[in-house]
């Protein structure tokens, strides 16, 4: 019996046999060039969804002929799983890199972070906390004020601060990012899902994840919180929201062209417009000199 191939294929081998024909060469005719290999690789990495046969498709749409065996077989050169549903493969369809994801939900996304501050008590020194949210689309930030017992309770509230600072702001956000700190309950993440906002945990040490808040954290603490020694509640809370005003209405971010988050403080004149200062220039202080922003008198 016959199972390997059809019964006439057998019977064709049979008669070239004895013909004297010798079989022709098997498999492809040509060699996969090197241009149609990365271009597969490329397909694959910026479509992590698609599969051996929507990569030939989209082959055939560039007039390239190659089968879905040879597609296969290049993916599994690479390390890559040509299967884009099977559990373990790194580009299935569900996961997409990180930075693709913040790319694409910039304007909606919301991260969160706690830090501390030491505070000298007449009792001795305590550790207070805070809560930070930053808009990560347009860099704007509210920050709670500071506790020394960030309870369950606590948090919720917060968080509905916060949720109200954004419906002020006109901020629709999406997606909320915070670490896998325990200050962070189920009951905090419940309340933001009832607003339709789903939180995503930054992997575990991996604070590069939660980059935004970070570094609005590192800022804070480089440019303010490590020049004062604070002596209650009221004096953190005070130091700490002079920064995040001046932080939102005057200090300059690179990111956005050097200019503040608030760009109704500038002149929005182009590069070529300006101009030598004339007149005075003066400037307004916070915190005892520590913060400053410049203006020009009117000529």
């Amino acid at each position: 019996m016959v199972s390997i191939v059809q019964f006439q294929t057998y019977q064709r081998w049979i008669k070239e046999q004895e013909a004297g024909i010798k079989p022709g060469r098997v498999g492809r005719p040509w060699k996969i060039s090197q241009d149609v290999r990365k271009t597969i690789i490329r397909m694959v990495q910026e479509n992590p969804g698609w599969g051996c046969l929507r990569i030939v498709g989209e082959l055939l749409k560039l007039r390239c002929k190659v089968g879905k065996t040879s597609v296969r077989r290049i993916l599994r050169e690479e390390g890559i799983y040509p299967n884009p549903t099977k559990p373990d493969r790194t580009d299935r369809p569900d996961y997409q890199p990180w930075d693709r994801f913040i790319k694409l939900h910039v304007n909606t996304l919301v991260a969160c972070d706690f830090f501390n501050k030491a505070i000298w008590t007449p009792f001795g020194k305590r550790q207070a906390f805070a809560l930070m949210f930053i808009h990560v689309g347009t860099r704007k930030v509210w920050v709670s004020s500071t506790t020394y017992h960030p309870d369950t309770a606590w948090v919720q509230q917060q968080g509905r601060n916060a949720l109200m600072w954004l419906e002020d702001q006109g901020i629709q956000a999406t997606h909320l990012i915070h670490d896998r700190d325990t200050k962070f309950t189920k009951a905090f993440d419940q309340l933001m899902g009832t607003t339709e906002i789903k939180i995503v945990l930054s992997p575990v040490k991996a604070p590069k994840a939660n980059a935004f808040a970070e570094a609005w954290v590192a800022a804070l603490r480089r440019e303010c919180l490590d020049y004062f020694v604070c002596f209650s509640l009221g004096h953190a809370d005070h130091v700490i929201q002079a920064f995040v005003n001046y932080y939102n209405e005057h200090r300059l971010y690179q990111g956005i062209g050097n200019k503040p988050l608030n760009n109704h403080s500038i002149d929005c004149l182009e590069e070529t417009e300006w101009i030598e200062p004339i007149g005075r220039i003066g400037y307004q202080t916070d915190l005892r000199g520590l913060l400053k922003r410049y203006y020009r008198h009117a000529a």
